[in-house]
């Protein structure tokens, strides 16, 4: 069966292979960052129109947020199910590519060479195998591979179902990642690369576009919905565009960044090295030299082509044109706040590499209707060298460019895999499915900087716990403002263990009495330092012969809470500062004496102290 027909033998053997390098990549990793933040969210949201439309740092992504739901729901926290989703996503999106190479050179064994390079270029790595990038990279990339199908058929044919679909597939892109908008000025340009039998002349073009109006029609009234929607979810409450004006210096560094330290290196198999973004990615970190080498050999190439093919400046051209924009889109939403190095991030271009294939496909082969690809000199150059030493140097070329995307893939995974919170993550989840019921647990920041204060709420333990805590445990943490036993803290170590307040104590009470009683219903417990403005735990510890209500305050801020019958403590988080706690509010026929006091920070009890 594999030898019937070599071209499927080599589109399976290239396919296993990429699934074989990002498996061994994703099995070694896990969630970071954003993907705790919106599983998180997911937990909290219907699935409904305002939670799918909502406008999240700038990005629009209805595709992304709807998977999320799914897999929170479904699988929470669960990396395997995870895995398995993206590598599906990923041979289903190479899949398209394939197709849409097809369509354009139809089915011939050097269409392998683009497809190896997209399915094998390291370029993708880093957004298809981060959770939260993938969401929105791997569904823009089947919609540009999708849609580029399309629209060619559609040029061809004429057929308005094959605008149709091309147009579906702009509509996918839309509702995944707002920067499919660049895909409209490069299809244009693309569709004149596409067009052997038109000229660049005002006449041709004119032509050109009234012969397939429906799509272009279709495309424009696609758009403008899109704005519609965009501008709605970006004017809710909730939602963040992060969109701001970088400078000109920025600007400039970062598109120098973007095009001679990323793409084109990336285009020769790079990157060489990676330094480490945040705890589990990484970002270019090439040598210069192999940058000036990757700069010449592009350059050769882009020289060679623009020499032996005709109408190739059309093909690269629309690769300028999609590349530009997507500098441009990324400049305005990250630049500013990320800085220029952020275009050392490849998960930026990734979607670029679609383009690339289409014009790496273009400087080898004819396309489908081209009668006329080649420059007679070129077929001279061709017919001079021995049939033997092309496939030798075609060899050599491929097997090199492998060794280097392989090794920069290899590179990518050591830092992947160092993820710490892995432990931290899997331990929480079981801990918390291990309390009791009841169990009252104290929300805090999280002790390790997995998500940190950029992540505002989301960084709190009842956030981030979301996912996998029971909807009892969601509730209480949700509605509980004050605590009558001492409640769990999240430990470093992923364990919820008692909690202790470390900061200011009230002194001891003088010798003989219990402590501070109330005087017409209101007691005040001193502290022996003044604290200041902040968000602190305050504990009171205390003896009553009833029960009874009252209100614990410092400073300006307060909080009902009820006192049990018996020795009992209470926990009240307030942000405020004081030189003592008042209570006042209690019942004047219970006898309750309160015997101290703490205000500070939520700390693990010590094992010795329990």
């Amino acid at each position: 069966w594999l030898l019937r027909d070599p071209i499927r033998t080599g589109f399976l053997a290239i396919l296993l292979l990429m699934v074989a390098v990002r498996y061994n990549i994703l099995r070694d990793s896990f969630f970071i960052t954003d993907d705790f933040m919106l599983q998180s969210r997911a937990m909290e949201h219907s699935l409904g129109w305002d939670y799918l439309t909502r406008v999240h740092t700038g990005h629009f992504e209805p595709v992304g947020f709807g998977f999320m739901w799914l897999l929170t729901h479904l699988a929470p926290w669960n990396w395997n199910v995870a895995v398995l989703c993206m590598l599906v996503a990923q041979v289903l999106v190479a899949i398209l590519v394939w197709r849409m190479l097809t369509e354009l050179f139809t089915r011939r064994a050097l269409i392998l060479v683009p497809f190896a390079f997209y399915c094998l270029t390291p370029l993708t790595i880093p957004a298809f195998t981060w959770l939260s990038a993938a969401i929105i990279w791997l569904p823009l990339t089947a919609a540009l591979a999708g849609g580029i199908a399309n629209h060619v058929v559609y040029l061809r044919s004429g057929r308005w179902e094959d605008a149709v679909w091309a147009v579906f597939w702009y509509c996918f892109g839309l509702a995944s990642f707002e920067k499919i908008l660049i895909y409209l000025p490069f299809i244009a340009v693309l569709s004149l690369a596409v067009s052997p039998t038109v000229r660049i002349t005002v006449r041709d073009m004119l032509s050109l576009v009234r012969r397939t109006w429906v799509v272009w029609a279709g495309y424009a009234v696609a758009t403008l919905v899109y704005l519609i929607l965009y501008l709605d979810g970006s004017s809710r409450a909730e939602a963040s565009a992060n969109l701001e004006v970088p400078s000109a210096e920025q600007l400039s560094e970062f598109v120098y960044l973007s095009v001679f330290r990323t793409m084109i290196p990336g285009t020769i198999g790079g990157p060489w090295d990676w330094q480490p973004a945040s705890y589990a990615g990484a970002m270019v970190d090439s040598p210069r030299i192999f940058d000036w080498a990757s700069w010449i050999v592009f350059g050769a190439v882009v020289v060679l082509s623009l020499l032996t093919r005709r109408r190739i400046g059309r093909a690269w051209l629309a690769l300028l044109v999609y590349l530009g924009g997507s500098v441009a889109a990324l400049g305005i939403g990250r630049v500013a706040y990320s800085g220029p190095l952020a275009a050392l991030e490849t998960r930026y271009l990734a979607d670029t590499v679609v383009p690339l294939v289409v014009v790496l496909g273009m400087c080898l082969m004819a396309l489908d209707d081209e009668k006329d690809a080649w420059l007679p000199h070129a077929r001279r150059w061709v017919a001079a060298v021995p049939r033997t030493t092309r496939l030798w140097a075609s060899g050599t070329v491929c097997a090199v460019w492998l060794a280097l995307a392989l090794h920069s893939a290899n590179g990518y995974a050591l830092f992947s895999a160092a993820n710490p919170y892995e432990n931290f993550v899997e331990t929480t989840r079981s801990s918390l499915a291990e309390l009791p019921e009841g169990a009252q647990i104290l929300d805090t920041p999280l002790p390790v900087d997995l998500l940190g204060p950029l992540f505002m709420e989301y960084n709190d333990v009842s956030r981030f716990v979301a996912p996998v805590a029971t909807a009892e445990q969601r509730a209480a943490m949700a509605d509980r403002d004050f605590f009558t036993e001492a409640p769990l803290v999240l430990t470093r170590e992923g364990t919820f263990e008692p909690v202790e307040v470390e900061g200011f104590a009230s002194p001891p009470p003088f010798e003989g009495l219990c402590g501070w009683q109330p005087s017409d219903g209101t007691a005040a417990v001193p502290l022996t330092d003044t604290a200041y403005e902040w968000s602190w735990l305050v504990r009171i510890g205390y003896l009553a012969d009833g029960s009874t209500t009252g209100t614990v305050r410092l400073g300006d801020a307060a909080r009902e809470v009820e006192f049990v019958e018996g020795l009992g403590e209470v926990f009240v988080p307030l942000v405020a500062g004081g030189h003592e706690v008042v209570i006042d509010g209690l019942d004047p026929g219970v006898n309750i004496c309160f015997g101290d006091a703490q205000v500070g920070n939520p700390v693990p009890r010590p094992a010795e102290a329990e």
